[in-house]
């Protein structure tokens, strides 16, 4: 039978040992998300990657030489450690995880406040990690004084190597990278020096625009509904397919405007679909925000274009988009106002493209965009809240969130909407005079207000 101190060792050294083989799981997640997500190109991206095993190696030491110490007291230190060293490294692992799922492959090049929590992270399990082969070799006890400063010692070259080759590569990838950006990106001009436009200044809108608005509304954190829309804008021209489904109602509609004529279809998400029937009306029948009548990123321009009322937007900062640099605004946002200049929320919130006085009046959150270096606005992002039961959704649920998101790109190209190839039927004005007739096209503007004209069926609209 083995003695109570030799058996007592054998208990702490596979506790040890277990506590160390926690923390290498962490640090290994920490590389495997690094090396799975993170390659934007470059000519050391895959050093990059590869450095971000080093903590690995360095944390596999503690499971080859787990601590042991001969009294209670320091077995509780040595806990304390490995709980400081975990506190540290979680932040980084959810920061690196959920930095590279939002966003996509980056730049890895800390800030100042990530590469201090990682220096920190780094030391502790540095120290937790060796601190059994620096005893060993002293032949002394654990936290023996000298072995002790020995292993502080240790700890600090490692922290500094391991911060050292993975910052030298990643900047060296990053610098070749920016030697190598595009001329161009879908959002705009990428040239470095050109300055956005603070967010208190004035947001133009492009001339021309791709658009797409993609939003999806949840009611206690569960997705519930989802709507998109998709289409182009050329000057006050418009042509858009949308959809939404979901729960509370499903539906799709196409949407055309050209000048002061405009027409409407309920029964398509696709513009350019034959055989179906329009009706025509007035520019933006649906009453979104903006004095130019527009009905995708017409509405967002006319909120964070100044003067926006008293709220002051906050500036978080100049952000690469796809190689365009842009700046990013935010400010707040009630619902009626999210709901007057984002279309798609009306579906998920309504399944309808109206809006009343009352619709959301207590819903409160944030209305997020960018700016590009040519002044104009390319992304819009805007999230609000309130209680489900202000909803008209046929379940329970305590908070309810809708959320949209649009971009807007290629603004530099030219965009040709056409009007419908159609036949019209004969049908009388509001004067009584004809309206359009078998050979005349497209029918006439209706004046605000008025009743829409007769259905136009439409081959390609």
């Amino acid at each position: 039978m083995l003695p109570t101190p030799m058996t007592e060792n054998a208990a702490t050294r596979r506790q040890m040992r277990i506590l160390a083989v926690v923390l290498t799981g962490l640090w290994a997640v920490t590389a495997v998300a690094v090396a799975s997500a993170y390659r934007p190109g470059g000519p050391v991206d895959i050093v990059v990657m590869l450095a971000c095993f080093l903590p690995v190696f360095v944390s596999t030491a503690g499971i080859a030489w787990p601590p042991v110490a001969g009294s209670h007291r320091h077995r509780v230190a040595l806990v304390w450690i490995w709980i400081a060293a975990v506190l540290f490294a979680v932040p980084v692992l959810y920061g690196v995880a959920s930095a590279l799922v939002a966003e996509g492959a980056q730049s890895l090049v800390p800030s100042v406040e990530a590469a201090y929590a990682g220096v920190l992270a780094l030391f502790a399990m540095a120290v937790f990690s060796v601190v059994e082969f620096v005893h060993l070799r002293r032949a002394a006890v654990v936290f023996e004084r000298r072995a002790t400063l020995l292993t502080v010692g240790l700890g600090v070259l490692l922290t500094a190597a391991i911060g050292v080759a993975f910052g030298l590569v990643a900047v060296l990838n990053d610098q070749a990278l920016r030697d190598q950006e595009p001329l161009t990106s879908r959002y705009g001009p990428t040239d470095p020096d050109l300055e956005p436009p603070f967010c208190d200044e004035p947001v133009e809108l492009g001339r021309n625009a791709e658009i797409s608005i993609a939003a999806k509304s949840s009611l206690d954190n569960q997705d519930r509904g989802r709507a998109v829309l998709t289409g182009q804008r050329g000057g006050d021209d418009e042509i858009w397919g949308g959809s939404w489904e979901g729960p509370d109602g499903a539906g799709q509609a196409a949407y055309l405007r050209i000048g002061r004529q405009a027409w409407a279809n309920d029964s398509t998400d696709d513009p350019h679909a034959p055989g179906t029937t329009w009706r025509q009306t007035v520019p933006d029948p649906f009453s979104l925000a903006g004095g130019r009548r527009l009905t995708m990123d017409g509405p967002p321009h006319s909120v964070v274009d100044v003067p926006r009322g008293s709220i002051v937007a906050e500036d978080l900062g100049l952000e690469i988009v796809e190689g365009a640099r842009a700046r990013h605004c935010r400010t707040f946002i009630d619902g009626p106002t999210a709901l007057s200049t984002f279309l798609p929320l009306r579906w998920l919130l309504l399944d309808s493209h109206e809006q009343t006085d009352t619709d959301a009046r207590r819903w409160r959150g944030e209305l997020d965009w960018w700016v590009f270096g040519d002044g104009e606005l390319g992304r819009a992002r805007v999230e609000v809240s309130g209680a489900g039961v202000e909803t008209d959704w046929a379940t329970e649920g305590v908070r309810a969130v809708l959320e949209a998101e649009l971009e807007a790109v290629h603004r530099d190209r030219d965009v040709d909407v056409a009007a419908p190839a159609t036949s019209v039927t004969t049908t009388t004005s509001p004067r009584g005079n004809p309206a359009a007739s078998a050979e005349s096209g497209a029918a006439p503007p209706a004046p605000p207000g008025s009743p829409p004209a007769a259905a136009l069926e439409s081959a390609a609209p």
